[in-house]
């Protein structure tokens, strides 16, 4: 198995069934609380005294979302645009339809289709726009042409070529300016933009504590405070951005002291990992979210006999050595 563990990577503890479930909240006031999104409007409700009654859902882990406003919360695209005549989740149309919007979620994506090429997350670009006459996805056009525009996230790039619309991310530059018909018509419309704030890669090392099975990860090696807590060194596990940027997050570890397991995960949530016995013990190095050039992405396996997690770059679908997969939990890079 020594060849196998070689290939450990950073651990992440978050799998599908841990991302928090939608919820919905209903006012009488149409303001839009800040991580929720305006889904549906009760016309003449009792309980409003005879006023709209708004409903709003928590953004939680829906990729996609039907919304009443064009209002984009943050790190979500407008993606399409929908309307209809009559009643409807929106409210009643009178002289002209209704639209409804449908919002993606940018969270571990890094390329999607967009109705508006201006108020773009952080860190996403255009670096294509498509006209149609008609109908189509964002909408019938009505006074000549209407536009998709192809937006993609600048995590993990060195450099890219973007339409002139585009509004740089902090540490960006533009190194050239040319024309080409993937940005429209006019002179000058692409630039090629240069990451200057690139992270570097910081080296995850792997101890292992042979009396417990646990496995310790850290970008400090240090053989002699380790080995004064049971573990050893033994391998560079995987390499992981050095610093936090646009598409990264922070990976947290949690420790059960019962099981002598260590729990690493993107998410942060003391009271749930509280209660299946984990202690929070830190953060541990910042890994992407999303596949970036050169990634490689990270599988967890639980082992339900002796209470261990096992995470490996290698992919196996039925499982190994009696751990079984538990899905995907990020992207690092290989050592």
């Amino acid at each position: 198995m020594k060849g196998t563990l070689g290939a450990l990577a950073v651990v992440i503890g978050l799998t599908s069934m841990q991302v928090e479930a939608s919820s919905t909240t209903s006012s009488c006031s149409a303001t839009v609380q800040p991580g929720y999104a305006l889904t549906k409007i009760q016309e003449k409700s009792s309980s409003c005294s005879g006023k709209n009654r708004y409903t709003f859902t928590k953004l939680a882990g829906e990729t996609k979302l039907d919304t009443c406003t064009s209002v984009i919360p943050s790190g979500w695209v407008n993606s399409a645009l929908k309307s209809y005549s009559g009643p409807g989740a929106c409210g009643t149309s009178s002289t002209s339809p209704k639209q409804v919007w449908q919002i993606s979620n940018t969270y571990g994506a890094t390329a999607l289709n967009s109705c508006l090429s201006h108020s773009l997350p952080t860190g996403w670009v255009v670096t294509r726009q498509r006209s149609y006459s008609g109908s189509g996805d964002c909408g019938p056009a009505t006074n000549g042409k209407r536009y998709i525009y192809e937006v993609q996230s600048t995590a993990g790039q060195s450099q890219m070529s973007v339409c002139s619309m585009s509004k740089l991310p902090t540490g960006w530059s533009i190194g050239a300016t040319s024309s080409s018909s993937n940005c429209g018509s006019t002179s000058g419309n692409q630039w090629k933009i240069l990451n200057l704030a690139l992270p570097g890669e910081a080296i995850l090392y792997r101890y292992g504590n042979a009396k417990t099975g646990d496995k310790l990860y850290t970008t400090k090696r240090d053989d002699s405070a380790q080995a004064k807590q049971g573990y050893s060194y033994e391998a560079i596990a995987a390499k992981a951005p050095d610093k936090a940027v646009f598409g990264t997050t922070a990976l947290h570890r949690y420790f059960n002291k019962s099981s002598s397991d260590s729990l690493y995960t993107i998410i942060r949530d003391d009271a749930l990992q509280t209660k299946a016995g984990y202690t929070y013990a830190g953060v541990t190095a910042n890994v992407y979210t999303a596949k970036v050039p050169k990634s490689t992405p990270l599988y967890r396996y639980w082992n339900p006999t002796n209470k261990h997690h096992l995470y490996l770059i290698e992919h196996y679908p039925s499982g190994v050595y009696g751990y079984k997969l538990q899905g995907n939990e990020g992207y690092v890079y290989k050592p």
